[in-house]
């Protein structure tokens, strides 16, 4: 996390707080995840060298950046088009170069590259979406925040035994923004 300097993912009248650990507003009425909660949520994905990785939500692209450093390829799906664009822009000119972007409903994730050896959600869902856990390869985790937006949220990984079958484990309470879709 060290090497990838939120600094360079926040608005310039934030910047000076790019080393708080706290969450920090983006455009949009959107989010930065605090630097722990990104540490903690990356980690739970036991990701290796080799894994490509499908992430929901990619916001100013902070998290994107850390899963690049991580993973062979990443495929990153933002809804909102400004920060799509925005992001996409900030991480090329940083010189990440193993990230796909899409523009569109992440709700549905990715089928063309699908398998996914790992999924991470940035955004609150009220339920997890099968189509996500369709995508996601057999041995797969995915993380993802589920509950309401307006109450309690739970931290939740999803492993996909080798066999397909499904465990979920709750984690810790968190705050996300809201899953948002088309």
């Amino acid at each position: 996390m060290r090497n990838v300097g939120r600094i360079h993912f926040l608005p310039d009248a934030l910047k000076a707080f790019a080393d708080a650990d706290q969450a920090l507003p983006i455009a949009c009425n959107q989010t930065i995840s605090q630097p722990y909660v990104v540490a903690y949520m990356t980690n739970q994905l036991l990701l290796e060298k080799e894994f490509s990785v499908l992430e929901i939500g990619t916001g100013s692209g902070f998290q994107t950046a850390i899963l690049s450093r991580l993973v062979r390829k990443v495929f990153s799906i933002e809804i909102i088009p400004q920060l799509a664009t925005e992001a996409k822009s900030r991480l090329l000119n940083l010189g990440y170069s193993n990230i796909r972007f899409k523009t569109g409903d992440g709700y549905f994730g990715w089928d063309k590259y699908a398998p996914f050896n790992a999924i991470i959600v940035t955004a609150c869902a009220e339920l997890v979406p099968p189509s996500l856990l369709a995508q996601l390869r057999n041995g797969g985790r995915m993380i993802i925040p589920i509950g309401k937006t307006d109450g309690h949220q739970q931290l939740q990984l999803i492993s996909k035994s080798i066999s397909g079958s499904i465990q979920v484990q709750a984690l810790l309470p968190v705050r996300f923004v809201p899953f948002r879709r088309l």
